[in-house]
């Protein structure tokens, strides 16, 4: 069994699911984030954002890569999609040539997140926002709980430059003090959709 994630620009996760749902795929949901593209001319007009979704499903081992080409051909013939897996169950080692990094990290230090990796060689990111309950202090107003927002930033990136990635994010973003973020990283090992990282 297979942890499948697939990004793609937003209105194609409905068909998406569908495709899945019809090919035996289980677990099938779908997220609003947000996508970073890497281009200083869309930074100046600020139109660096991209709308996404993030449809995730489980799908067997034996149906991965049919699966895999036939959502590219059917959706995704401009190659505006990222589509990769993990193991859900594995031991030892795996051959991979690529990770996939998570940073939780507070609202406001995405787009740092994303700059310090983009300067190692990273290409791209995507963003999910979320709220954390984590241990520090909430704030009360009107007598409601107010959770902070938190962001959680996915990147693939190329095994070689994955320590140096995670290792300047880590100590740029002060992460080993209390509440500032986590940062960890998953093995993948089917890919689709990804433009070369050099």
């Amino acid at each position: 069994m297979k942890y499948l994630r697939i990004i793609t620009p937003r209105s194609k996760g409905s068909k998406i699911m569908n495709q899945l749902k019809e090919k035996g795929a289980k677990s099938i949901s779908c997220l609003l984030a947000e996508g970073s593209a890497n281009a200083h001319i869309l930074e100046i007009l600020e139109i660096d954002k991209e709308k996404k979704e993030i449809v995730s499903a489980l799908v067997n081992d034996d149906l991965v890569n049919d699966l895999l080409d036939q959502i590219k051909d059917k959706f995704d013939k401009k190659n505006t999609s990222i589509m990769f897996t993990t193991p859900v169950d594995y031991k030892g080692e795996i051959d991979m040539e690529y990770e996939a990094l998570y940073v939780i990290v507070n609202k406001e230090n995405a787009d740092k997140v994303i700059e310090i990796s983009q300067k190692e060689g990273a290409k791209g990111a995507t963003v999910v926002h979320g709220r954390g309950s984590g241990i520090q202090k909430k704030s009360v107003f009107l007598n409601m709980t107010i959770e902070p927002e938190k962001d959680i930033v996915i990147m693939l990136i190329k095994k070689e430059i994955s320590e140096k990635v995670k290792s300047s994010i880590y100590d740029a973003m002060n992460l080993d003090e209390n509440s500032k973020g986590i940062l960890f990283s998953l093995p993948v090992t089917d890919v689709r959709g990804l433009v070369e990282q050099n």
